[in-house]
């Protein structure tokens, strides 16, 4: 049959042991919040910004700037513009301008360095197109300067990123816009009345001369095999066999009617386009309705993107280290303590050998048989009509009233 357990055995241990337990547990809990103290502290400081729909998307552009209307592609284009303003630039600035490493690393330093600096940070999506932005390092103040740091630098890529976009198909439409200026001129009927209706040599040169030029100008917008370089080029050759035929006739049969030419001459010159010119000046006109919208979207975003971005969380100086934290430190101080107790009443009570043991073991070692403890009478007990109480010996008091009756 097994011995009960109670609880009160448990308690009883407690206050036998009760010194012990509190010198341990005091030990414990001062030591592991002394060592908070001494181990590096290190700090953080945070950001939340939201990115509003409204700058993925603008009426006036969607047809040249297609905007955004899926979460998941405003989540990763948000994504990609922070990780993106990390760059190495940014992180070198950071760390020269802060003392984090010195400037005088070699190429392999360097970048252990920069990707040291760059684990400090955590980037992570909270959500929609909210982001958030922390930093860790050892000093309050250098965290929540490199914080703010980061944060404009966010804000500034998403602002000129955003205008970068516009100005640049802004430039495309104007470079367009001239070209069509360009093609318009050189298309017009006024180019060649004079020349095909009077086939007068001195014209016709002229014409090559100003034929010449239109080409330069067209090269430098279009490849050769544009239409328009094309017809001009087969432009200059029918004036210059105009001009062969011209000199040939004029050496064989003297002067002759510019009038006794094919009339079909005239008809097949390949600017003479009715429709060329009203497809080019409905092209024209689209390009100048288009431009004047990218220009009053640009107008609209430099004195509204910065609302575009909402600060939901802004950088705060921590008055508190990250790690390592007291109440921490006293709840691990105060946990090992107990183990610590457990582990020492456990060897105590169980594993230290009792007075009985040893005796049993003594009696062992020396081959002989034990009896049991002699039980321990006064001559003040025995003198007395009084109950005799009887008194279980220490280890030590056994052993000092054996050595007297042995002496």
């Amino acid at each position: 049959m097994k011995d009960k357990v109670y609880l009160k055995d448990f308690f009883n241990l407690l206050i036998v042991h009760k010194k012990a337990i509190f010198i341990i547990m005091l030990t414990s809990l001062l030591c592991l919040v002394q060592l908070s103290f001494i181990l590096p502290k290190t700090y953080k400081s945070e950001f939340e910004i939201n990115i509003y729909s409204k700058y993925f998307k603008n009426a006036l552009i969607n047809d040249v700037i297609p905007g955004m209307n899926s979460i998941i592609e405003m989540t990763q284009t948000t994504d990609s513009m922070v990780k993106e303003t990390l760059n190495d630039r940014l992180i070198d600035e950071i760390g020269y301008e802060y003392n984090i490493y010195s400037k005088k690393l070699n190429l392999n330093e360097l970048s252990k360095a920069r990707e040291s600096l760059r684990s400090r940070f955590e980037l992570f999506s909270t959500g929609g197109q909210s982001y958030k932005v922390a930093f860790s390092y050892s000093d309050p103040f250098t965290t929540f300067a490199i914080t703010k740091k980061v944060l404009g630098a966010v804000k500034g890529t998403f602002i000129n990123t955003r205008l970068e976009t516009i100005q640049n198909a802004r430039e495309t439409i104007q470079k367009k816009l001239k070209t069509a200026d360009v093609t318009k001129q050189i298309s017009e009927d006024s180019i060649s009345s004079n020349v095909l209706a009077s086939k007068n040599p001195d014209a016709l040169r002229t014409e090559i001369v100003n034929i010449d030029s239109d080409l330069n100008a067209l090269k430098m917008e279009f490849n050769l095999h544009h239409p328009q370089i094309t017809k001009l080029q087969h432009r200059k050759e029918t004036i210059e066999n105009w001009l062969k035929e011209i000199d040939s006739e004029n050496i064989s049969s003297g002067t002759k009617s510019l009038s006794s030419f094919d009339k079909n001459d005239y008809s097949e010159s390949p600017l003479l386009l009715s429709n060329d010119n009203q497809i080019s000046q409905n092209i024209t006109a689209k390009l100048y309705i288009k431009f004047n919208d990218i220009n009053l979207a640009l107008d609209i975003e430099r004195k509204n993107l910065n609302g575009y971005i909402g600060v939901i969380v802004s950088p705060q100086l921590p008055t508190s280290p990250l790690f390592p934290k007291r109440r921490l430190f006293a709840s691990l101080g105060f946990i090992l303590g107990l183990v610590i107790c457990f582990g020492y009443v456990l060897f105590i009570e169980i594993l230290k050998l009792s007075s009985i043991d040893k005796a049993k073991l003594m009696a062992k070692n020396l081959n002989c048989e034990y009896f049991g403890i002699i039980p321990f009478i006064s001559e003040n007990g025995l003198m007395t009509n009084n109950e005799i109480k009887w008194k279980l010996l220490s280890q030590d008091e056994f052993n000092l009233n054996h050595k007297t009756i042995s002496s």
